[in-house]
């Protein structure tokens, strides 16, 4: 089986809850300054929404890479967004 991964830089500007949310189920770390954040809640999108997998992180300001992998395919939909 293949397995495709990548790299994705993002910004914070307001500290706060992120959710990752994937349109499949590989692997997420998101990194700053060498280390990995520590994630606080796994979950499932809704149905027939195409996002298969979230993760949320406290992130304060600053910018941040997410590193994704064991992706079954080359590509994959990313969404990063501050919790209300």
């Amino acid at each position: 089986m293949a397995s495709h991964g990548g790299l994705v830089g993002f910004s914070v500007t307001e500290a706060g809850t992120y959710r990752v949310a994937l349109g499949s189920g590989a692997w997420i770390d998101v990194v700053r300054g060498g280390k990995a954040a520590a994630s606080t809640a796994h979950g499932h999108g809704p149905a027939c929404s195409g996002v298969r997998k979230t993760v949320d992180f406290p992130l304060t300001p600053g910018r941040y890479i997410l590193q994704i992998a064991g992706n079954g395919t080359p590509s994959i939909a990313v969404m990063v967004t501050r919790l209300p």
